[in-house]
């Protein structure tokens, strides 16, 4: 036994995701399923309005576009798009999800005319929770799980774009690369977990010294990198002696039971015309590294 128009119209509206008909002017003929108010807003109350009514001119050009697409092609269309029912007039009062949700559209030429003008499916799947997924997975891959600041792939990514920048148009960079005095101590004395703590403070303390274009990133065991973009040398030098005056008047007191200041030692250099690769720019910085240690640590040098 066949449905009758009545139970197919059921069928449609029991649908988890919405079904939008939508007509060459941009008219919502049609609207179905998303019943589900905690995954959904309810856009029943769209049929018969017109995309440049519920939707600020740019959307509603982009979803033309691609039902252009759709025709054009004669056939499936898949698209993935961010929308909040803040972006939707009608929907302020409407029960349903807060803030930014991603959608996967499905875009299908509907096979016959709808009031004499061409039409389109529009299946919209919520794909949100996929994309948060995607975004904490990007994150983890770039960001050391001990300290939550950078760890090496987007470092040496940030590096490769500002030595081609250099290159290119001369706009200076500076590399501080600092570590830690006598991390070893602490560990022996007090144990790794106090040293993870250490570590951990010493980002949270540094961050307090740079800007919002500024990188931070550990580099290895007690060894961490700060990229300054349009910086010069001075300047890098100025922000190197803050931060390891900083970290000497605030770590030590985050840890009373260790006695001594517990202090960095920092190593500065910048890109120079004779430069083949960022990695001179670390070796210069290393060297600078080397000589604040056997210069009596906690202080800046550099390799100019």
């Amino acid at each position: 036994m066949s449905l009758n128009s009545e139970q197919m119209l059921a069928v449609l509206n029991a649908l988890p995701d919405p079904v939008f008909v939508l007509t060459e002017s941009g008219r919502y003929a049609g609207v179905y399923g998303h019943a589900d108010p905690n995954y959904y807003h309810s856009g029943h109350d769209l049929v018969g309005s017109y995309l440049s009514d519920v939707l600020s001119a740019d959307v509603a050009d982009w979803v033309m576009q691609h039902m252009q697409q759709a025709w054009d092609q004669k056939g499936l269309v898949k698209v993935e798009y961010p929308l909040s029912a803040a972006q939707v007039k009608g929907l302020e009062m409407q029960a349903g999800p807060d803030g930014m949700i991603w959608f996967e559209g499905h875009i299908q030429p509907f096979p016959q005319a709808v009031e004499g003008e061409r039409a389109v499916i529009w299946v919209a799947r919520n794909i949100t929770r996929r994309k948060q997924l995607e975004q904490e997975l990007l994150e983890a891959s770039q960001t050391d799980p001990l300290t939550r600041v950078a760890n090496r792939r987007p470092l040496f990514e940030l590096l490769q774009s500002r030595f081609s920048d250099f290159k290119r148009y001369q706009h200076p960079t500076v590399l501080i690369l600092f570590d830690l005095d006598h991390f070893k101590q602490i560990n022996d004395r007090f144990g790794h977990l106090m040293g993870d703590q250490v570590l951990a403070s010493l980002c949270d303390i540094c961050h307090a010294t740079l800007r919002e274009n500024d990188l931070l990133a550990r580099f290895g065991g007690e060894e961490f990198i700060v990229v300054l973009p349009n910086t010069a040398m001075e300047q890098g030098l100025s922000l190197a002696e803050r931060m390891r005056d900083l970290v000497f008047r605030e770590l030590g007191a985050c840890f009373p039971q260790y006695e001594r200041a517990i202090t960095i030692s920092l190593g500065v250099s910048e890109f120079i015309d004779s430069d083949t690769r960022f990695e001179n720019l670390l070796q210069r910085a290393d060297s600078a590294l080397y000589q604040a240690k056997h210069a009596g640590r906690n202080r800046v040098c550099a390799h100019r």
